[in-house]
């Protein structure tokens, strides 16, 4: 009798190794089967127009590519008749110059419609820097900053 009972204990232990050992090869077989390309590339900031880079607030904490002498606008939205102005934050003039910056008034619209606040560069040297722009009252101080732009930029020669 107890040789009875051992053969289905042994029939359904190689069952089970058999079931154990499809489902291994099949799951190896599912991942080798999928590439793991991580997560999508970023595309470079802004568009080129004329020979200059503009940039626009959709390009906040992104990278952009100039090369030395190469011209960079950066357009963000504004109304000055609120107080609130964009201004330059923190940048690296020996890398990046400032050449001007200017408003521009609302193509469309009422009194008082968000224009435009233009800032003009021109890539000097090579290197990384941090463009980073503010949006405050400046008679209020950093703490009426409501808003940030960074984006980091590569001059190559």
């Amino acid at each position: 009798m107890p040789i009875i009972r051992k053969l289905p204990l042994r029939r359904a232990q190689t069952v089970l190794v058999a079931i154990l050992a499809i489902s291994t090869a099949l799951l190896a077989a599912g991942c080798a089967s999928k590439k793991s390309t991580g997560p999508e590339p970023v595309p470079p900031a802004g568009t080129r127009e004329n020979d200059v880079l503009v940039l626009a607030r959709a390009d906040n904490n992104r990278t952009a590519e100039l090369r030395v002498g190469e011209r960079l606008k950066v357009s963000l939205p504004e109304n000055p008749s609120t107080g609130y102005t964009w201004a330059i934050d923190e940048t690296n003039g020996r890398l990046l110059a400032l050449d001007g910056t200017e408003y521009a008034e609302p193509t469309e619209g009422f009194v008082g419609a968000r224009g435009r606040r233009i800032f003009a560069f021109t890539a000097r040297q090579p290197g990384d820097v941090a463009l980073k722009l503010k949006y405050w009252r400046f008679r209020d101080g950093d703490d009426s900053t409501t808003e940030r732009y960074v984006v980091l930029l590569k001059i190559v020669p």
